[in-house]
């Protein structure tokens, strides 16, 4: 059972919500990801892509927060694969 939602809350524990994780949690989260999660960033990733096909050409703020949440993801994704 994937642990990414329990890694990333620990993460941004103690952070306000106006604040981004820092480049070090990320980095301590990858270290952690093991099969599980990597599985858990690819499907999140895909989903992703596949409610950012279907926002509207107009909602440009839901568009970029969607291509954040898979920027980020995916930048996740590189650092776990790099450790493993």
């Amino acid at each position: 059972m994937s642990q990414l939602t329990a890694l990333i809350a620990e993460a941004r524990a103690g952070l306000s919500i106006q604040e981004s994780i820092p480049q070090a949690r990320w980095e301590a989260i990858a270290k952690r990801c093991q099969s599980e999660e990597v599985a858990d960033l690819k499907g999140r990733i895909e989903s992703l892509k596949l409610e950012l096909a279907s926002v509207e050409e107009w909602d440009g703020d839901t568009q970029d927060e969607i291509n954040v949440a898979i920027s980020k993801f995916s930048y996740l994704l590189r650092l776990a694969l790099a450790d493993a």
